[in-house]
């Protein structure tokens, strides 16, 4: 199932099902984000009613968090649903959805990093199609145009078609990074549906109802502030769980803060520790820069079919994700 397309000018409800974008940024900021961001893609924007709330870390209590993916999904006036930012207790949502709701009201979703945990379980209960990329709160400091055209291609037109890497690729923060554009860690040309995203959140969701099927999937996976050593571990744990006998293909992300210098094994490359933990296997593996956190993002169509080219570095989303 496909969101129904935005146009310029539709209403984005903004959301916080995880942490409050005011321990992130001050609230002047939120309100920077909203200007920048409807500026550069013409769209409007409403605070949920709950979106600045606080209870200890989360944005609110679980009820009020609730009440507002409820309300934006039932406001006819709310074309769109964007989370305003990452965070970890969106977990507590999930087996409190309204799949039914969502099911009656297939709006655009999108977030990130935190976001995974509720994206997947709606495309898997629902068959929805959901959106990793977007971080509402960078919008105050960073121009993201890369990001900006690629929601118009998503939303506004319903084709992502094939990818391109950003020219500009940063570390918003300039922080150290061996990252220097898509490579190919083993090769394979493989289709599948697009599942996964931040891999703490995704794999919080393994071996209950609200997990993807992954069987024949593309699993993309980025981490947030692991070292070599965490990934090599977050690997090892996706083989030991069986994931590698069932997917077609893995895109490895942006990983923020896994070259950090002076951390023991942070001098090794992610290719090389993929290819030792999925020897034996012989799925293509890919390194896209732009899925994860401090940098542009795709808007990654979590449930659509798309073509993993990693001889040639590719990737094609196959099908409309809007209509």
């Amino acid at each position: 199932m496909r969101p129904s397309l935005l146009h310029p000018g539709d209403l984005i409800a903004i959301i916080s099902p995880s942490q409050p974008p005011t321990t992130k940024h001050g609230r002047g900021d939120i309100e920077q984000a909203r200007q920048n961001f409807e500026q550069a893609t013409g769209l409007k924007t409403v605070l949920a009613p709950n979106a600045l709330a606080e209870h200890y870390y989360s944005a609110g209590t679980v009820q009020q968090r609730l009440d507002d993916f409820h309300w934006a999904l039932k406001n006819p006036e709310v074309k769109g649903i964007m989370f305003s930012v990452g965070g970890n207790t969106a977990i507590e949502l999930v087996d409190k959805l309204d799949y039914e709701l969502i099911k009656q009201n297939p709006k655009v979703i999108t977030g990130i990093s935190d976001a995974t945990t509720l994206l997947n379980p709606i495309f898997a209960k629902t068959g929805l199609v959901t959106f990793l990329g977007p971080e509402f709160t960078d919008f105050a400091l960073e121009p993201m145009s890369y990001e900006v055209e690629s929601m118009k291609k998503a939303w506004f037109n319903g084709n992502l078609g094939e990818i391109q890497p950003n020219p500009n690729w940063r570390d918003f923060d300039d922080l150290p990074t061996t990252y220097k554009g898509w490579t190919t860690i083993r090769p394979g040309a493989v289709e599948g549906h697009i599942v996964g995203g931040n891999y703490s959140s995704f794999t919080q969701l393994y071996h209950t109802e609200y997990a993807p099927d992954i069987t024949g999937g593309l699993l993309v996976m980025e981490c947030y502030k692991y070292s070599k050593r965490d990934i090599h571990g977050a690997l090892a744990r996706l083989r030991f769980w069986g994931a590698f006998d069932k997917i077609n293909g893995l895109i490895i992300g942006y990983c923020l803060g896994s070259d950090e210098p002076g951390v023991t094994g942070n001098e090794r490359s992610i290719a090389d520790l993929a290819l030792e933990v999925a020897e034996g296997y012989d799925f293509p593996i890919m390194h896209i820069g732009e899925v994860g956190h401090n940098v542009e993002n795709i808007m990654l169509p979590i449930g659509a079919r798309a073509r993993l080219d990693a001889t040639n570095k590719t990737f094609t989303v196959l099908e409309a994700v809007a209509g």
